[in-house]
C-alpha cells in the first residue's frame, strides 16, 4: 500500500471515530451546559429571568408548538421550566435568602400538586399535559419568590422586557413580510399565524409584554438604563400594539396608562409630563389609525366592536357560563379543590348565531380558569398572594423612599396591566414571575417575633 493510500485510510478511520464519538461529546456538553444554567441559576436572579425571557420568545417563534417527540411531545419551555423547577425546589429548600413562604401561594401551590396526583392516578399522561401551563407559571413566581427583590433586580427586570420587546418586534416585522410579500415557503402549515386575523402574527400573551415595555418606556424612563431605551422605543411599540389588533391587550394597556397616571406622584415626576407624553402617543395613534391605509381601517373596526360588544365577546361570556356550569355540577370536590387534570373539558357553548357548538378550548378568563381548575381552595389562595403583593407595593409606593417607591410603582403598574388582561386571557409563566418578585420585594422582615415594615433586600452576588 502507498504512503498516499495509507494517510487516505488513516484519515476515513479518524473522520469514522470522530462521527462514533460525537454523540457521546454532544451528551457531555449538554450535560455540562444544563449544569452550568442549574448553578447560575440557583445563585443569580437575573440570570433565571434572562432563562425565562429567552424561553418566552423561543416559544413564540415555534408558536408553541411541539420540537421534539420521545415518548412524549416535549415543547420548547419545558427543559429550561424543569431545570428552573428543581432550582425553585432546591432554593424553597435550603436558601437562607428565601424571602417570604407566602401562605396563600403555599395553598395554592399544595392544591396543584393534590390534583396533578389524583390527574396521573385516574387520568395518566393526560393530566401532564393538561397541567403543563400552570407548573409553567408555579415555576416562574415560585422561583422569582425565592430570591429578595430589590432595585438591582427590577432593573434587570427592565433590562429584559427591553430586549423580549425588541425580539418580539423583530419577530413581528419577520412575520408580516413572510405573509404580506408573501414567501409562501416560510409561510407555516396553515397558510396564516393567526386564524383569528393574518395580521396577528404574534398572539396576545406576547402583544402583552409589547404593550408592559411600552408603559415602563412612557412611565419610568427616568429610571435610567434600559427604562430610557424603552421611551425611545415606545413609538415603535405603540404602533405594534395597535396594528396587533388585540382588544383585550388595548384594555389592559389603558388600565395602565391610568395607574401610571396615579403613581406619578410617588416616582417624583409631575403629573402634567406624565400627562404630555400620553398625549402625544395618543396623537400618533390617532394620526397611524386615520392615515394607515388598510390596517387602519383594520384597527378601527376592530375597535369598533369592541365598544359595541360585538365579535367575541358574547361568545366568551357563553364560554364562561358554560365553564362554570360545568364545573359546579361536578360536585364538591370539584368546587373544593377543582376539576380534575387530564379530564374531558368539552363542553356545549351557544354562539352568537344561537346555535349550540361543542368546543374544547380555555375559558378565555383567567379567573375563570384559576377557580374552575383550582376551586375554591386553591383560588382563595391565590387571591390572597395577589392581593398582598398589589397591597405591600402600594404602601411600599407611598413611603416615597428614593430607590423603593419608583420601583415599588413599576412593579405594581405592570401587575395591575396583567390583572387587567386576566379578564380575557389566561397567564403566562413570564407574568406570573412579576408576581413571584411583587411577593418578595414586600415581604415582611421579622424582628423579634414581630412582622416589620416591608423593607427591600439587596441580593449579594452568590446565593
Amino acid at each position: 500500500m502507498s504512503k498516499e493510500s495509507r494517510k487516505g485510510a488513516l484519515k476515513m478511520e479518524l473522520i469514522y471515530w470522530a462521527f462514533q464519538a460525537l454523540p457521546f461529546v454532544v451528551a457531555f456538553l449538554a450535560a455540562v451546559a444544563l449544569l452550568l444554567i442549574f448553578n447560575f441559576s440557583f445563585r443569580r436572579f437575573e440570570f433565571g429571568l434572562g432563562v425565562l425571557a429567552v424561553t418566552f420568545w423561543l416559544d413564540a417563534a415555534t408558536q408553541s408548538a411541539p420540537v421534539l417527540q420521545l415518548g412524549l411531545r416535549w415543547y420548547i419551555a419545558d427543559l429550561p421550566l424543569i431545570i428552573l423547577g428543581a432550582v425553585t425546589l432546591l432554593r424553597w429548600l435550603v436558601s437562607k435568602q428565601m424571602p417570604w413562604r407566602h401562605p396563600g401561594w403555599l395553598l395554592y401551590v399544595g392544591v396543584f400538586l393534590v390534583n396533578l396526583a389524583i390527574g396521573l392516578a385516574t387520568q395518566g399522561t393526560a393530566a401532564g399535559v393538561q397541567a403543563r401551563g400552570e407548573f409553567y407559571a408555579i415555576v416562574a413566581a415560585s422561583y422569582a419568590m425565592s430570591f429578595p427583590i430589590a432595585r438591582e433586580q427590577v432593573r434587570a427586570l427592565v433590562a429584559a422586557f427591553a430586549w423580549l420587546g425588541v425580539g418580539l418586534a423583530l419577530l413581528t416585522v419577520y412575520r408580516w413580510v413572510v405573509f404580506y410579500a408573501p414567501i409562501t415557503d416560510l409561510l407555516p402549515p396553515e397558510g396564516v399565524y393567526n386564524i383569528d386575523g393574518a395580521i396577528r402574527v404574534i398572539g396576545a400573551p406576547q402583544a402583552l409584554v409589547l404593550a408592559q415595555a411600552l408603559l415602563i418606556g412612557l412611565y419610568f424612563a427616568h429610571l435610567g438604563g434600559a427604562a430610557t431605551a424603552l421611551r425611545l422605543l415606545s413609538p415603535l411599540f405603540l404602533g405594534f400594539v395597535v396594528a396587533l389588533q388585540h382588544r383585550s391587550v388595548w384594555l389592559a394597556a389603558a388600565v395602565g396608562v391610568a395607574v401610571g397616571l396615579l403613581l406619578a406622584r410617588a416616582k417624583h415626576v409631575p403629573v402634567w409630563q406624565q400627562v404630555g407624553v400620553v398625549c402625544v402617543m395618543f396623537s400618533l395613534l390617532v394620526g397611524g389609525v386615520m392615515y394607515g391605509g388598510r390596517v387602519g381601517q383594520d384597527v378601527a373596526s376592530s375597535a369598533q366592536r369592541a365598544v359595541a360588544g360585538e365579535g367575541t365577546v358574547q361568545a366568551r361570556l357563553n364560554n364562561w357560563r358554560s365553564t362554570l356550569g360545568d364545573w359546579y355540577g361536578e360536585g364538591p370536590r370539584a368546587i373544593l379543590i377543582g376539576r380534575t387534570l387530564g379530564s374531558d373539558m368539552t363542553r356545549v357553548v351557544r354562539d352568537a348565531g344561537g346555535r349550540d357548538i361543542s368546543i374544547a378550548y380555555g375559558a378565555h378568563n383567567n379567573y375563570v380558569t384559576q377557580l374552575v381548575s383550582f376551586g375554591v381552595l386553591g383560588f382563595a389562595g391565590l387571591l390572597w398572594a395577589l392581593l398582598s403583593a398589589v397591597r405591600g407595593l402600594w404602601r411600599m409606593c407611598q413611603r416615597r423612599e428614593i430607590g423603593v417607591s419608583e420601583y415599588a410603582a413599576l412593579l405594581l403598574m405592570l401587575i395591575v396591566v396583567q390583572l387587567a388582561y386576566y379578564v380575557a386571557y389566561a397567564s403566562s409563566f413570564i407574568q406570573l414571575s412579576l408576581i413571584g418578585m411583587a411577593l418578595a420585594a414586600c415581604a415582611p422582615s421579622r424582628r423579634d417575633g414581630k412582622v416589620a415594615a416591608a423593607r427591600p433586600v439587596y441580593v449579594p452576588r452568590v446565593a
